[in-house]
């Protein structure tokens, strides 16, 4: 993804209980606040003012199409990748009466928005968190009011087997595996399982993170010449670091890297072999996104990107959630939403049990100090 996830598990506190919100009758028509939470201070403030135009964006657009009926009117709320804060603003706009909430472009925020919102009768649509916990409780329990636009660990993992199997036709695959990071650990077990379920072959490596020679010492040529790529599921720092490890041992493979490093992978040498997998490309010969791009164009002078795109996904499902259930009642819309077959910037995409979009994955390749569009491939 465009910004590098914070993929990081959360220990929440109790949160008082609190009666949930009546709800509105479906005759009431009028202006419906929607909050819209991201970072807009500190580093991170440049991932946030992309994701507040985005959304405003789709909610201007939305209203311009439906002047007779409910006027959405966004509110933005910074919201930094912090548990405590993000859980603070979430419990003080709910008490002021504001029901809908999007956003959470990391899990660290993600995570405690949604378990607020699960208690206070609330909805949440989170834009770019992969984190499990998002739509799931810690008992495993789908979130009933909290849903996702951007797929999980697990299906990333899955995504990239039938990528590398369908698509770059290669069956026999290194993947570096970083057991200190949650992340690596989920996506490499779900490829694992995929890809030799296929009639895959893996060949595991196991590196320390924090030692960057630890994995030119697992290196050895002849270990490699059965494998035709390999893959890291880890930060841009990590895949640079594979790359070098295999020029030093003159090894040439393709090397298959996270949806947490595209914003780099443009600094990369020219001629790489390299992918990457994203939420969203412009490559795509979809009309639907290639409209949406040149709107946004003209609106920001800049080109979109992944974390826009998820944005901007987010708030026009909402908006598409609240006409199909002809109410602005937190469970009506969460119940059209469970159903929902949304075609959108990032795909088109109905939602699992766990509320997870069931969508294709799109995969770049970094070619001449460029992204270029490689493939997709659906998750699972």
């Amino acid at each position: 993804m465009a910004i590098g996830v914070v993929l990081s598990s959360v220990v929440l506190s109790c949160i008082p209980a609190m009666p949930p919100l009546p709800a509105v009758p479906r005759a009431e028509r009028g202006r419906l606040r929607v909050a819209i939470l991201a970072p807009l201070s500190g580093e991170l403030a440049t991932y946030g003012r992309i994701v507040r135009q985005a959304a405003e964006l789709a909610f201007d657009e939305w209203n311009a199409r439906h002047s007779g009926g409910i006027f959405i009117e966004s509110i933005a709320e910074d919201t930094p990748c912090d548990a405590m804060h993000a859980r603070q603003v979430t419990e003080r706009i709910i008490a002021a009466g504001v029901r809908f909430v999007v956003g959470g472009i990391c899990s660290e925020a993600a995570i405690p928005i949604a378990s607020v919102v699960d208690k206070r009768g609330a909805l949440f649509i989170a834009m770019s968190a992969t984190h499990p916990l998002v739509t799931i409780d810690a008992q495993g329990n789908t979130r009933p009011r909290v849903f996702r636009t951007t797929f999980t660990y697990a299906q990333q993992g899955r995504a990239v087997s039938r990528f590398v199997l369908q698509t770059l036709r290669l069956d026999r695959v290194a993947v570096v595996n970083n057991p200190e990071s949650p992340f690596a650990r989920e996506v490499v077990a779900a490829f694992n399982e995929s890809f030799t379920r296929r009639g895959g072959y893996v060949l595991s490596i196991t590196v320390d993170r924090g030692q960057p020679s630890d994995f030119i010492e697992h290196l050895d040529a002849q270990m490699m010449s059965d494998v035709q790529a390999v893959y890291v599921p880890d930060d841009y720092a990590a895949v640079v670091r594979v790359r070098d490890a295999l020029w030093q041992k003159g090894i040439s493979r393709p090397v298959l890297g996270s949806d947490g490093w595209n914003i780099h992978a443009v600094r990369l040498a020219a001629g790489e072999d390299v992918y990457l997998v994203a939420h969203y490309s412009a490559q795509v010969a979809d009309p639907t996104a290639q409209q949406w791009a040149a709107r946004y164009r003209a609106a920001f002078a800049v080109e979109p990107d992944t974390l826009a795109a998820l944005a901007y996904d987010a708030a026009m499902l909402l908006a598409q959630g609240i006409e199909q259930s002809q109410s602005t009642s937190p469970e009506a819309v969460a119940g059209a939403l469970s159903v929902v077959d949304y075609e959108g910037v990032t795909g088109r995409w109905r939602f699992d049990v766990q509320h997870n979009p069931l969508k294709r994955a799109f995969f770049l390749r970094v070619q001449d100090g460029t992204l270029q569009f490689a493939g997709s491939a659906d998750v699972e």
